[in-house]
């Protein structure tokens, strides 16, 4: 597929094109809406019927490099690419056979040698996906259009209008295409929004906003090449709707019993494929033959790939299929029972330093040796350099690949996802993890299982740099690392030293897999010692940073400092404390806790985040399996207490107890 002439209007030869693929489209739905009647398939199916046209003319107008993200109702997209319909019925279906292996299933379709970069479930998030895909188009110089498609609904979406902003913000090349079918699910438009038109958001973030006629091909051709002509130039982002009628109810079972009959009847009557069947015999693009010949060609196609579908046996999957695509390492277990190697870190001359220095050494250090690291985040550009001072000096020296961004958390980070998706190493900080909530959605449904829903075929190595405050209040200082290591995809860290910072942050910017490294305000200007030059830290890896021989106290970030604290009063009452710093939460260091609390028979995990469903309590289930017969005492949990956390010194002392209550927990079972 060559790059198709942005000057040339359309001619018979694409005009026979667009319509062998709106046939295509509309044919393969009716053949899978009769299997799905039959009950001889069963998924969960968005009919397109009424807006098939638009995606068939976009993708006349882009070259094979550009890169596609659609939504669920994205079925006239993907077959409209290339993507034949026996590897899009049988994904939809999650069988072996699909372009994803059955693991993504119709909300989850990926096939990137064709630039289908995502299908997302979530309505709005392709918006943002498509941004980071444009900026590391920008960034790489390759040339690359991106086009991200969602229906009007969408519009009403948060995540869209972060999208458009940024991308307006960093003349990004992508074309928003909001296919207008009338209906969010089974509101009309006239009852979520004031605009006639949706496309005049666009005047507020300064880009063009069009509103054609989703049925004229022309008309929707003009705009496409318009659009993309100015993608190419690097004059920024354009947003198209296109007006059609969605000539069915919100899902197949859906009957539409909302739907006023008579509209629905006229817009029937106006079917846009065969309104276009017509023009082209009309206006002598093509004759009735050639056109029955293209109908007999598609509809011998559907047929054989829907036949395809139906007797290809499943292949027979296994638990290791399971697992396999969630992360890099087929053999990747939350809880490791063998450890990685120990780095060497003795080749590198120590330095003085604070954490904050450590992970602006680490950024200098990952930005340097490739140019896909990317740093987004809110005034991390010099002079501001971040509010703690992480990213000094990167812009100074590295120019727009760091990025001060809006004061928006979804954009953010599914600009790193989308960045990531197109082989960058994006590095986006979040400064107070109790926002976490706000970026969730990129964090958990898209960032973790990119690479699980692909079948393998995508990944996203990004990194979420995070602040937990101290003392701050309610909503500036809970520490919710328990969500994220509830998340399978997700690996997670959280160091307590200089030394420790710099090595899990290069590990985490150059791990195939998305990873969070998180930071306590109580440790960022703490000082200590640190190697210069590069080394990495593997993640998996647990320190003893004490040894003893009665109870082992396990912890990391901030309360490490607790523990070794604990373990100095423990010891001048003769209690022998073994201490353990996990350093990272997801993949756990399995060897090390069992070896220390098979010799101690005693344990006590401590953190700050909340008692109640936190850390300790996965950390204590495990050694209790484990170590059943071998402990002394049940394992005891030193936490947050079940509360948010409070602004008020002498509830926050209450809050979490420190070392006085590990002290007191330590002394309990070895009495």
């Amino acid at each position: 597929m060559s790059s198709p002439d942005l000057l040339a209007p359309l001619d018979a030869q694409a005009m026979k094109a667009i319509y062998r693929r709106v046939a295509l489209i509309r044919q393969a739905e009716q053949a899978i809406g009769k299997q799905l009647r039959a009950g001889r398939i069963s998924f969960s199916f968005y009919p397109v019927s009424g807006q098939e046209l638009a995606p068939s003319v976009l993708v006349g107008r882009l070259g094979p490099q550009d890169q596609m993200v659609t939504i669920y109702r994205g079925m006239a997209d993907i077959l409209a690419r290339g993507l034949p319909l026996r590897q899009m019925l049988a994904e939809c279906i999650g069988h072996s056979a699909g372009t994803c292996g059955g693991k993504g299933g119709g909300m989850g379709l990926a096939r990137p040698d064709l630039g289908l970069m995502m299908t997302t479930g979530i309505v709005g998030s392709s918006s943002t996906l498509g941004v980071g895909l444009a900026l590391a188009s920008q960034l790489q110089g390759n040339g690359k259009v991106v086009t991200v498609s969602f229906g009007d609904g969408a519009t009403s979406i948060g995540s869209v209008h972060e999208a458009m902003l940024f991308a307006s913000l960093w003349k990004l090349p992508v074309l928003f295409v909001c296919h207008n079918n009338g209906w969010a699910e089974s509101t009309p438009q006239s009852m979520y929004s004031v605009l006639e038109n949706l496309s005049e958001r666009a005047a507020g973030y300064r880009m063009p906003g069009i509103t054609v006629n989703g049925h004229d091909p022309v008309a929707l051709d003009a705009a496409f090449a318009e659009a993309i002509a100015r993608a190419r130039k690097g004059e920024g982002p354009t947003f198209i709707e296109s007006k059609t009628y969605r000539l069915g109810g919100h899902y197949f079972a859906d009957a539409g019993a909302y739907m006023n009959a008579a509209e629905l009847a006229a817009e029937k009557a106006r079917d846009p494929v065969a309104a276009l069947r017509s023009r082209l015999v009309e206006e002598g693009l093509a004759t009735e033959g050639e056109v029955a010949d293209l109908d007999a060609g598609v509809a011998e196609e559907v047929e054989r790939d829907i036949a395809f579908v139906l007797e290809t046996p499943m292949a027979p999957f296994t638990t290791a299929d399971l697992t396999k695509d969630v992360y890099a390492d087929a053999a990747f277990t939350p809880i490791a029972l063998v450890r990685p190697s120990a780095p060497a870190l003795t080749t590198g001359t120590m330095r003085k330093a604070s954490m904050r220095d450590a992970f602006n050494d680490a950024l200098h250090i990952a930005m340097a040796q490739d140019d896909g690291v990317i740093m987004l985040g809110e005034d991390i550009a010099d002079p501001a350099s971040g509010v703690v001072g992480i990213s000094k000096g990167l812009s100074t020296r590295f120019g727009s690949r760091v990025r001060s961004t809006p004061i928006a958390e979804q954009g953010i980070f599914g600009a790193c996802v989308g960045a990531a998706l197109a082989g960058m190493k994006p590095v986006g900080e979040l400064l107070m993890m109790d926002f976490l909530p706000v970026a969730m959605d990129m964090m958990v449904n898209h960032a973790p299982k990119a690479r699980f829903m692909s079948g393998g075929q995508t990944s996203v190595p990004m990194t979420m740099m995070t602040l937990v405050g101290a003392g701050n209040g309610a909503q500036h200082s809970h520490s919710s690392e328990a969500w994220l290591m509830h998340t399978p995809g997700l690996k997670v860290c959280y160091p307590s030293n200089p030394t420790d910072a710099k090595g899990l942050l290069l590990s985490c910017i150059f791990d195939p897999d998305p990873c969070v490294f998180i930071h306590s305000m109580l440790t960022l200007f703490t000082p200590g010692e640190m190697p210069e030059g590069d080394y990495r830290i593997p993640l998996g890896l647990a320190a003893v940073k004490r040894e003893g021989k009665d109870v082992t106290l396990i912890s990391y970030g901030p309360t490490v400092a607790d523990a070794l604290k604990a373990a100095d009063a423990l010891a001048a009452e003769g209690i022998s404390a073994e201490v353990i710093d996990l350093r990272s939460l997801v993949p756990l260091d399995g060897q090390t806790l069992l070896e220390s609390v098979r010799k101690t028979r005693r344990a006590v995990v401590a953190h700050r985040a909340t008692d109640f469903m936190g850390p300790a309590a996965e950390i204590a289930a495990f050694l209790h399996r484990e170590l059943f017969g071998v402990l002394a005492a049940p394992v005891a949990r030193v936490a947050g207490a079940y509360a948010p956390v409070p602004k008020h010194t002498g509830l926050l002392g209450l809050h979490y107890q420190g070392a006085e209550a590990i002290v007191c927990a330590a002394k309990e079972m070895t009495q």
